[in-house]
This record gives C-alpha cells, structure tokens and sequence, in this order.
C-alpha cells in the first residue's frame, strides 16, 4: 500500500503542474473539485491494486489514477492549461 501511495505521489508530482479553468462554470469552487476527485483517483487506484501484485503494477496503478483524477475534473468542467 505505501509503494502504491508514493508511486502515486510521484506521477501526480512529475506531471507538468496544472493551471485548471472552468469555462463552464467560472465560479466553481477548484478546491473542492481537486479534492472530490482526489478521492476518486485513490478509490481507483485501490480497485487496481485490488487486480495483482502491487511491486507489478504499481506503474500502471498510479497511471490509472492520474488518468481517473484528469477524468473527473473534466466531468466537472475543468480543463488542464498545464498539460
């Protein structure tokens, strides 16, 4: 589980860092979503991990879960100016 956390530390630290807007909704609350969806990409990464050895695929798990995170802060509306 830790080797899970830091890899996933490490690719959300490693990605060029977001500048998020919301064209949608320009008082939507940034914070609030990024947490949300914090919470979203570490329930995912934990479904992963639940799939094989974490030493295996903790590469791809972190993967997984940054793609969840830039997932759902799409579906709220925000877009990455960052990368």
């Amino acid at each position: 589980m830790r080797v899970l956390l830091l890899l996933l530390c490490i690719a959300l630290s490693a990605c060029a860092a977001p500048r998020w807007v919301n064209s949608q909704n320009p008082a939507a609350d940034l914070e609030s979503d990024k947490v949300a969806c914090d919470k979203d990409a570490e329930r995912v990464g934990r479904l992963s991990q639940l799939g094989g050895l974490a030493d295996k695929q903790g590469i791809q798990t972190a993967a997984e879960a940054v793609s969840a995170h830039k997932r759902c802060m799409a579906a709220r509306g925000w877009r990455d100016l960052g990368g």
